[in-house]
């Protein structure tokens, strides 16, 4: 039983966020709050604040949210009704696999046959499809569906700015989430891709 609950806790991340009370009670994250309940109005948000003040949890909590359609009660913010089209971004590609990558997904494991993600991240494991692979750059995910509460999946990709601005064209983007300043050239495209959308960043 231990390890069950042991399990549950690990696998399920988010249910255990920002909730009602306890000494992680919400209300003791009033700019969490504010900067997830300005997405209801504004496209573009910038969470800045100093290190470990929560920035990547408040990035990814909220990624999970629009991926997989579980939005917890007192969600104040945007809302999306059926699966989007996602990118991740950060510095290089070392630093989206080994932060952003980690936050969402949890830890690379090793079976007989392939590698996969174990889970442990914000993304609850049993929501987490079969992970294309990045070429190039160990480890990394390219691309990998999440499963919407609605019925479909959601795709969730990960880039990094160092890849240029050209790797940010394509198609269109309901949400995008920029970890730390991009390129402004960045930061052009990713406009462009949330346009049509009326995706956020």
């Amino acid at each position: 039983r231990m390890q069950a609950e042991e399990d549950h806790r690990r696998f399920n991340r988010f249910a255990s966020l920002f909730p009602d009370d306890g000494p992680l009670r919400r209300e003791l994250y009033p700019r969490h709050m504010e900067f997830f309940a300005a997405g209801k109005t504004h496209r573009e948000r910038c969470f800045l604040g100093a290190n470990r003040a929560g920035k990547t949890v408040a990035g990814a909590f909220e990624t999970n949210c629009h991926l997989t359609g579980l939005y917890p009660d007192w969600w104040d913010g945007r809302r999306f009704r059926r699966p989007i089209r996602a990118w991740v971004a950060g510095d290089t590609n070392e630093t989206t696999r080994d932060v952003l990558q980690l936050e969402l997904l949890g830890a690379i494991t090793y079976n007989t046959t392939r590698k996969l993600v174990d889970g442990s991240g914000i993304i609850p494991r049993d929501l987490i499809g079969e992970p294309t692979w990045k070429q190039g750059v160990p480890n990394l995910v390219d691309t990998i569906e999440i499963a919407h509460k609605g019925g479909g999946y959601s795709l969730l990709s990960f880039k990094s700015y160092d890849q240029g601005r050209r790797v940010f064209q394509g198609t269109a983007k309901e949400l995008i989430w920029l970890d730390e300043e991009c390129p402004e050239d960045v930061y052009g495209e990713c406009l462009m891709r949330t346009a049509t959308t009326r995706g956020i960043i």
